[in-house]
């Protein structure tokens, strides 16, 4: 039971860190102008001792008498330490003025250690690899004072995915699609802008492990304001709310995932066509998902992916 647990809180995490990397925060449901590319990498890093609950129970430091409930946010059972270093790479090509695609491609070292583990020669269970692929197609239907956009999405089961006890998997081992309603509004000459994201994920059945991960609504909130000619700022609320798996043929209540972020996000740019984001992702509420927070950082940039002359030669 402690095995599958650490194997899904891994999946959780693994699952918030692709989904929570804020693209470039002024973008939301807006698109790149035709032939024009936008590339970021981001560096993401969290060490938490706690996590939220996903089923009831005792038996945890410092007071193992006091019961914690579906929702609680807890210390990990046998003073359990999860920490976790991602590396994101991101690229979007406008291939018209209203059609993005894009590409993500994460990179993962985790790390979870409990007293058990290190008992006599054991050691933490760690794992290193590139997780799976994500790719997407944006498309503009909406394009006035408010812009409105339908992003879909998929994720391929191309990470190295485990199936051992104890083990951290980089990878899940099965496909996701998804598909995002977002809508965006400039309040110019005010330097005011708000996002709103709604999302609804497939995650289809691993046939390795017959697990079949509750299906996905994802959601965003977000509004920043111009401060400088180059700086803005922002603060973002979103989240995941997941359904029960299916293992075996058995719906698995206790594995629902639930997780709600607070973020303050600051970019400072374009210079050059770069831009510096940084941001803290600060959990406020969840179930079977690590607490606590996680910084990001990441460098972007946004300029014409081909010369003149090829893109007139094209047309």
């Amino acid at each position: 039971m402690k095995t599958r647990l650490l194997r899904s809180g891994a999946t959780a995490l693994l699952a918030a860190l692709a989904c929570q990397i804020p693209e470039r925060v002024f973008a939301g449901a807006w698109t790149l102008p035709r032939n024009h590319a936008w590339c970021k990498v981001a560096v993401l890093g969290q060490t938490t001792h706690e996590e939220y609950v996903g089923t009831s129970g005792s038996g945890r430091g410092p007071d193992p008498e006091r019961v914690y409930h579906a929702g609680n946010r807890a210390p990990y059972r046998f003073s359990g330490r999860y920490r976790s270093r991602a590396l994101f790479f991101d690229l979007f090509y406008g291939a018209t003025d209203r059609i993005d695609v894009g590409l993500q491609l994460p990179f993962f070292r985790q790390e979870y250690q409990d007293t058990p583990l290190l008992t006599g020669f054991g050691e933490p269970r760690r794992a290193t690899g590139f997780g799976d692929v994500r790719g997407f197609l944006k498309v503009n239907v909406l394009n006035r004072r408010t812009v409105g956009t339908l992003k879909l999405g998929f994720k391929a089961p191309s990470g190295e995915f485990v199936n051992e006890d104890g083990l951290i998997p980089v990878g899940e081992g099965q496909w996701d699609f998804e598909a995002v309603v977002q809508l965006g509004r400039s309040f110019w000459p005010k330097p005011v802008y708000a996002n709103a994201d709604v999302g609804y994920r497939l995650r289809l059945r691993n046939a390795e492990t017959d697990r079949d991960p509750g299906n996905e609504w994802t959601f965003l909130a977000e509004a920043g304001v111009q401060a400088r000619r180059a700086a803005l700022v922002g603060v973002k609320i979103h989240g995941i709310r997941g359904g029960a798996a299916t293992v075996f043929g058995a719906r698995i209540r206790s594995d629902i995932k639930k997780i709600t972020y607070i973020s303050p996000v600051i970019a400072l740019g374009p210079f050059h066509g770069f831009t510096l984001e940084t941001a803290m992702n600060v959990s406020v509420h969840g179930r079977n998902y690590p607490a606590g927070w996680m910084a990001v950082i990441g460098l972007s940039y946004q300029g014409s992916a081909f010369p003149l002359d090829f893109e007139s030669g094209g047309r």
